[in-house]
């Protein structure tokens, strides 16, 4: 294969390529009749193109990105014989970077495929809201949507391919490019540093910000936690300060979204869980897998039928089994589920068992982010600051929640910074188990990953700091551009 056509299998391919891979993207005209200046000519382009922006960004959540994270971590043990080639791979940290269709190559492909969808929109508001003055405020909330999306898109593959940020001093090690818009076949964009990456996603997040700060919003209460919101960013935020240690960001943030969001208790804790047409009491940001496939449910499904219940890909290690202290946490009790098998028994996890939407079809809708997190961030930030009461009083507002009952009820030791770290870690551990956080949790705090002894995995143990903890770059995009550099150990 000669280096033109390798190239067109690369990073700017696939951006470009991506337009016409989102079926609802292209529903206004017929497939091959448009292009992308038509599409956008008038407000019935770009609000197709939202859709198609959010399906992208699904299309990853729903798949190899949201599993990576916990197959890789400690949280899970799964069945060798029921997942594939990749997620072995993944699973015992030896991703093979030619391999196109295995999940660290698409984890980076698919991305794209979103950041490129996001580009193409941003690109055409400024000539809209000047075509179109009255629509001003549409755009301008469509814009802060966009930029959310990509800021969400970079940090995501910042996670992946890049050590955390904490990882050099300035966080001067390599990161990923910075896709400000969508690059020509022609470009060979080179990685930024992790420092530099971050800086842009919190630009894109700060101007999203300003503009919910003087735009009316106008999304309904039904589309909002399928729709960015103000509370969106500042929960975003509140996420990529904690990565960067940025105490005091991370606590001012996740308190501007706790001030508006109650927790979910009892049924409506649940409901969030299990039934997809729910109030969405404490959803912050989740993605509609309407009508969509997702590797997450076929990851997780244990119901063969209504009657019969088989043995899912991904099941839950001892080491979240055994992190519950109470049996009655509704953690535990509600969704994590015993199955009986003759003599024996497993346990499944409840958390994409969502109920039966018709006679024939199940979706699961990612949950991106929720109120319960920025809890867990602030109480993480409060142990940062060497401020173990303050984390005492987030970590009890969880824990009550868990178990039903008062706060003042719950004595934690509150003086005692060691202890209340270990508390603050493993409250995260439960609450957030395997909404594809783990092993990003891990790695920015420098931890080593340990597993189960019974783990079924080649690595039982990683020692921080660890070549390991990223994926290889895929090796069609180091073929096609020489300006990008690969990742050390794992590209090799």
């Amino acid at each position: 294969m000669n280096t033109q056509k390798i190239k067109y299998c690369s990073l700017f391919a696939l951006l470009f390529l991506s337009m016409s891979s989102c079926k609802k993207f292209l529903t206004v005209m017929p497939v091959g009749q448009t292009t992308i200046p038509v599409l956008f000519s008038d407000m019935d382009g770009i609000r197709a193109a939202i859709p198609g922006a959010y399906a992208k960004t699904y299309d990853y959540y729903s798949n190899h990105f949201y599993i990576y994270p916990e197959l890789a971590g400690d949280l899970l043990n799964p069945d060798l014989s029921l997942i594939n080639e990749g997620q072995i791979n993944i699973y015992n940290f030896a991703s093979i970077p030619d391999q196109e269709a295995a999940p660290s190559a698409k984890i980076w492909s698919d991305i794209l495929a979103a950041l490129a969808n996001v580009n193409n929109a941003l690109f055409y508001i400024p000539s809209l809201k000047e075509k179109f003055p009255a629509n001003r405020n549409e755009l301008d909330i469509y814009k802060a949507e966009l930029l959310f999306l990509r800021a969400l898109g970079h940090f995501d593959l910042c996670r992946a391919y890049a050590q955390p940020y904490t990882y050099t001093a300035g966080a001067t090690h390599l990161g990923v490019p910075i896709l400000s818009q969508t690059p020509s076949p022609d470009d060979n964009v080179s990685r930024q540093s992790v420092g530099k990456v971050y800086e842009f996603i919190l630009n894109d997040l700060k101007e999203a910000e300003r503009i919910y700060n003087s735009t009316p919003a106008w999304r309904t209460a039904k589309q909002r936690p399928y729709f960015v919101s103000k509370d969106a960013v500042q929960a975003l935020l509140s996420r990529v300060y904690l990565y960067m240690e940025d105490w005091d960001q991370v606590i001012y943030y996740a308190g501007e979204v706790i001030k508006k969001l109650p927790l979910a208790q009892s049924d409506a804790y649940t409901d969030m869980f299990f039934n997809l047409a729910g109030s969405e009491t404490e959803t912050i940001f989740r993605l509609n897998g309407e009508d969509k496939g997702s590797g997450i449910f076929s990851f997780y499904n244990f119901r063969v039928s209504e009657a019969t219940l088989g043995y899912p890909s991904g099941t839950p290690a001892n080491k979240l089994l055994d992190s519950y202290e109470d049996d009655d946490d509704i953690r535990k009790a509600n969704l994590i589920l015993k199955i009986d098998v003759g003599s024996g028994f497993y346990f499944v996890t409840r958390k994409f068992d969502a109920v039966q939407m018709s006679t024939d079809k199940q979706h699961v809708n990612p949950l991106t982010l929720r109120a319960s997190e920025m809890y867990l961030n602030r109480a993480e930030a409060y142990i940062g600051k060497k401020q173990p009461a303050q984390a005492a009083v987030d970590i009890k507002t969880i824990q009550a929640r868990a178990i039903e009952t008062a706060s003042s009820n719950i004595t934690l030791p509150e003086s005692d910074l060691d202890a209340m770290t270990e508390i603050v870690y493993q409250e995260r551990v439960r609450e957030l188990a395997l909404e594809g956080h783990r092993l990003f949790d891990i790695a920015r705090r420098k931890q080593d990953l340990v597993r189960d002894m019974t783990t079924t995995s080649t690595v039982q143990k990683l020692t921080y700091p660890s070549d390991y903890f990223i994926l290889p770059i895929p090796q069609r995009e180091l073929d096609a551009n020489p300006n990008m550099k690969p990742n050390p150990t794992v590209n090799n």
